[in-house]
């Protein structure tokens, strides 16, 4: 990363701040009403109720466990309870066959749990597909995993395990009395909020949030949607394999119906959805609600068929759905505002809009006159030919026009300079290497940073978070604060940085996804349509923006169809239909050009078009007598 910037004050720092910030958390909030609950449980509740609310916490635990990868990723996972299940029988069959600690057995069973996330999620996040595949790939994992364990004699088959009461203690996880259960699956339900907290803290919580409101945004940041899905896929089955071991340790005896059956991820997925995902209280908040209301109706309804109480879930998880978007959790948020605990807050220092913005490629960019150079470049789906064969040159410093009309093959050329699909065939290169087949990401680091058609934002950041996120791979914090303030003043959106994203207009959306693909330090700028619906004193504005990125060394493609901007903005236009490169020049030859006027311009656009470019060569001219 090339380029300057000035030292910015920051307020003093507190050594302890972290930590203070820490206990304030949302994460520390749910903990401490997991221990409220303990206390009130051991203080007023019988031996039957203490039973019943260990249980409420080893739910509580899993809805926790699973909300990283189903809340904070958003991909829906139907396989935990294969992991849950993987923990349970791990840690009953080591310690009750080989002697081994249930302590060392559970570590074995997390181990265990995340290489098969690791190889279950590999295919879905590394070919990009649905979350809907994924979800039905992790349902059937959970199945195989439960006939699997069924057919093994070793494990009991379809009769159980029993784990022996021989020794007692904490070092065995089995206990005479009720209360250290309890005290125990407490602790393990702190260490698990904590650390989440801690790591939506950090990098991996933004880079995770930010994969989950907008996949296609966050890989164009230049996040690696494989790498961030797949750790967050392994932390959260490790976690829920923990509880599994305690489970088989509390019970006594597992079989492949209570520790494998979909009952396990129905539940997880209702507590989690009543209470709130992408949320550390949510989980919490939905257990506690719904566990201790399903366990007073099923021994009420005990004369009617069994399972009965499951009407009590099914009816609120109905409620919750098409009355209470985001959950009880929503519901409170809603009341009290966006802001409320005292969650990570972004400190994103003030910037001056004259800094010169960050650059990923230095020394290297500047010594090619041809930033990029593709040949033949086409791409067909399946039997559509959607970009036949484009051969276009990108120079140094200059701002390039790509029009055409509706479907002559525009976007999908940005698509493959952006790596969201690989070209069919011909050759594209940046800076004298290849980048074709290139992962989004991958294009990101290499200098290229893209805006979509379509506004595509992170829906639950704040401008700050948004623009932070996208300086933030491969740099630390502080840098991609310093980025973060260069490019909101550049853009005009600092005094908008604590405006969520979802509230912005639609100019100031155009501003906010040139920030995101500033903040990646980009040498090469792909942008699409940047203009798409502003007023005149908008796209004014937004010429003047492009004119200032030029100065700072960027390259600039822009696909546009309002054509005074283009004639006005752009040092040469190239001209695309039914995805071949039809006419190449300078903005008044292009504009007389016959096949482009059949082709997209018409003849009233003609005499506009021809008009604008006169002018600006009129004004240019002008510049240049001033010079002399």
């Amino acid at each position: 990363m090339s380029g300057s910037s000035k030292t910015v004050a920051r307020p003093g720092r507190n050594r302890w701040a972290p930590f203070i910030g820490l206990l304030r958390s949302e994460g520390a909030v749910a903990a401490l009403l997991v221990w409220v609950v303990v206390a009130i449980t051991l203080a007023f509740l019988n031996a039957y109720w203490v039973s019943v609310v260990v249980m409420m916490l080893v739910w509580c635990y899993l809805c926790t466990a699973w909300n990283l990868i189903g809340g904070y990723v958003g991909q829906v996972s139907f396989g935990h309870g294969a992991f849950f299940g993987v923990g349970a029988y791990g840690t009953a069959y080591l310690s009750t066959t080989h002697g081994i600690s249930p302590w060392l057995s559970m570590l074995v069973g997390m181990a265990l749990s995340a290489v098969l996330a690791v190889i279950a999620g590999y295919i879905p996040f590394r070919r990009n597909l649905s979350h809907l595949v994924f979800a039905l790939l992790t349902l059937a994992l959970a199945y195989a995993v439960f006939y699997g364990v069924s057919g093994v004699r070793a494990l009991g088959g379809t009769n159980g395990m029993f784990m022996p009461l021989d020794t007692t203690g904490l070092a065995a996880m089995r206990f005479q009395d009720l209360w250290p259960y309890l005290i125990v699956v407490a602790v393990f339900n702190t260490v698990l909020l904590l650390v989440l907290q801690v790591l939506l803290n950090s990098r991996y919580g933004f880079i995770w949030r930010a994969t989950r409101d907008n996949e296609a945004a966050a890989a164009a940041s230049g996040i690696n949607l494989l790498k961030s899905k797949q750790l967050a896929f392994a932390i959260s089955a490790a976690a829920t394999a923990a509880v599994g071991g305690f489970y088989a340790q509390f019970v006594g005896f597992i079989d492949p119906h209570s520790a494998l059956g979909v009952h396990v991820i129905i539940q997880i997925l209702l507590f989690s959805v009543v209470g709130g995902t992408g949320t550390l209280l949510g989980p919490v908040v939905g257990t506690f609600a719904l566990f201790p209301l399903g366990e007073i109706m099923r021994v009420e309804l005990m004369s009617l068929e069994a399972g009965s109480h499951q009407l009590v879930y099914g009816a609120a998880l109905v409620v919750v759905i098409l009355l209470l978007p985001g959950g009880l959790i929503g519901l409170l948020r809603r009341a009290m505002g966006r802001r409320w605990f005292s969650s990570f807050k972004l400190f994103v220092p003030e910037g001056a809009a004259a800094e010169p913005l960050p650059r990923r490629r230095g020394s290297v960019a500047e010594n090619h006159e041809k930033v990029l150079v593709a040949e033949g470049v086409g791409r067909d789906f399946g039997g559509v030919v959607a970009l036949r064969s484009v051969d276009l040159e990108v120079r140094r410093g200059e701002i390039l026009g790509l029009i055409g009309p509706n479907g002559a093959g525009k976007t999908t050329f940005f698509n493959l300079l952006g790596g969201t699909f690989p070209p069919s065939r011909g050759r594209m290169e940046l800076f004298g290497q290849g980048i074709g087949g290139l992962a989004p990401h991958e294009c990101t680091h290499r200098g290229i940073a893209r805006t979509f058609q379509i506004t595509q934002t992170f829906g639950t950041f704040t401008v700050a978070e948004a623009v932070f996120t996208a300086a933030l791979p491969e740099r630390t914090f502080d840098e991609a604060r310093e980025i973060a303030a260069q490019v909101l003043a550049r853009v005009g959106l600092d005094v908008r940085r604590d405006v969520s994203c979802a509230e912005l207009t639609l100019s100031e959306q155009r501003r906010l996804e040139i920030a995101r693909a500033l903040a990646t330090g980009p040498s090469l700028l792909l942008l699409d349509e940047v203009m798409a619906g502003l007023t005149p004193t908008e796209v004014t504005s937004v010429i003047a923006l492009i004119r200032g990125l030029r100065a700072d060394g960027i390259t600039v493609v822009i696909i546009e169809h309002v054509m005074h901007a283009v004639m006005e903005l752009c040092d040469r236009i190239v001209v695309l239909d039914a995805g071949e490169v039809i006419a190449e020049g300078l903005p008044a030859e292009v504009s007389r050009d016959h096949r482009v006027i059949e082709a997209y311009l018409g003849k009233r656009a003609q005499q506009v078009a021809a008009a604008a470019a006169s002018d600006n060569a009129d004004r240019q001219g002008g510049r240049a007598d001033d010079d002399v």
